[in-house]
């Protein structure tokens, strides 16, 4: 079996592990129930107050159907940090050096398989919610491809960040802290809660630059206002960002595994 076929087979395994347990799946997407019909309770309101029919180029449906975007990304997102983290202080990681795959994309590898069952929910019920709440005025099949290509790639993007994070256990005592200053981040800058466009200028150029709109902004935009002229470029960012993360991870790795081998644990 080849390295990729490997990883492919983790992520399906993973997949399936996650899928026997759907129930609780499903229970998880009351929060998307909860936090879609609060989005669509407060731009109604925003709307019929600032009495216009576009906020910073976005109408009411847009809005709403790019919060569902973003929502159904962020809630799928990976929890590899915590497992990292635990493993680290438990001592589990000496077990990991005999393996036929290199731990943190194996760790990657397990999210996204992961991630795929909670994706689909979180992707079919913020669609209803919003679907219900405001119509079907959003989105086009282009859009719709688009989106789907790029949330994969933002959920890798973000598995990559969630193993990075947790690594950082080998030299910190606690990462959870570094986890919700990068969870605040994508609230802000990768445009998960407001779309960029509503920033001042300087921040959304500063933002341009930063791999968090990648994740949460790049998808979510790709869906309500597709077009190749802002999807392709956006793609490329995120392309980039996975090789440079995918680098400082196998880096990071390195470095930590000879730690580990000289100071165990």
């Amino acid at each position: 079996m080849s390295l990729l076929s490997r990883y492919w087979f983790v992520s399906r395994i993973s997949a399936r592990q996650q899928w026997a347990y759907r129930s609780e799946v499903l229970v998880r997407s009351v929060s998307t129930v909860l936090f879609m019909g609060i989005f669509v309770a407060l731009w109604r309101t925003a709307f019929s107050v600032s009495q216009s029919t576009e906020l910073s180029g976005y109408s009411l449906v847009d809005m709403l159907w790019y919060l569902a975007m973003t929502e159904t990304v962020a809630l799928s997102s990976s929890r590899a940090f915590q497992e990292i983290s635990d493993a680290v202080k438990a001592g589990d990681l000496a077990y990991t050096l005999t393996r036929p795959m290199a731990y943190p994309f194996l760790q990657v590898a397990n999210s996204l398989g992961s991630s795929a069952p909670r994706f689909l929910i979180n992707l079919v019920t913020a669609s209803a919610v919003v679907a219900v709440g405001v119509g079907l005025g959003a989105g086009s099949l282009g859009g719709a491809l688009a989106f789907l290509v790029m949330a994969w790639l933002a959920l890798l993007l973000d598995a990559l960040i969630a193993v990075l994070i947790g690594m950082l256990a080998f030299w910190l005592e606690e990462v959870l802290p570094i986890y919700w200053i990068y969870q605040k981040l994508l609230f802000t800058v990768g445009g998960l809660f407001l779309p960029l466009e509503f920033f001042p200028g300087w921040l959304q150029r500063l933002s341009q630059w930063l791999p968090f709109r990648f994740i949460t902004n790049a998808p979510a935009r790709a869906f309500v206002a597709f077009s190749f002229a802002e999807v392709l470029p956006m793609v490329a960012g995120q392309l980039v960002y996975i090789g440079v993360l995918l680098a400082v991870v196998s880096l990071v790795w390195k470095i930590a595994r000879r730690r580990l081998v000289l100071h165990g644990g």
